[in-house]
């Protein structure tokens, strides 16, 4: 289990908030797991076989499942604080959006929200970091709470 970035801050916080809302209200997914203190079921640690990027297992904020389309979701909030292009955070893009369903062979969608400033380098940062062929695979999300 990679213990970086826990005990996040509250900017951090407020933002997987954001997250959990989004999934429940316009998305409709279901939540499984979720990394706050109020939620208690953390979300699955995801094994990096491959040792891609950093070559550690990371553990998403977020762990839903959308039943209509019977996919796996992660989602992830980035502050924009130097957590964008760091090679845990490029790991963690990596590893989140290219695992599919052993059940029907879906990939998993990764969110990802980030203050509304900070959403055109979460992009470069994925085109530069990220097969093409993942790329749809990923939800860049600007947030509300912090436009700005």
């Amino acid at each position: 289990m990679d213990p970086t970035y826990k005990g996040e801050s509250e900017k951090h916080q407020n933002l997987v908030q954001e997250l959990v809302d989004k999934f429940e209200s316009e998305y409709e997914y279901r939540i499984d797991a979720v990394d706050l203190e109020e939620w208690g079921k953390k979300p699955d640690v995801v094994e990096n076989e491959d040792k891609i990027g950093d070559g550690k297992d990371k553990q998403p904020d977020i762990d839903a499942f959308d039943e209509e389309e019977e996919r796996f979701i992660r989602g992830e909030a980035k502050t924009g604080d130097g957590d964008i292009d760091t090679q845990h955070s490029i790991t963690q893009y990596l590893l989140f959006s290219n695992r599919s369903s052993t059940k029907n062979g879906k990939p998993s969608f990764l969110y990802i929200i980030v203050p509304a400033e900070k959403r055109q380098e979460l992009k470069d940062t994925i085109v530069k970091n990220v097969p093409e062929e993942n790329w749809e695979n990923i939800k860049v999300v600007s947030s509300q709470k912090y436009e700005k």
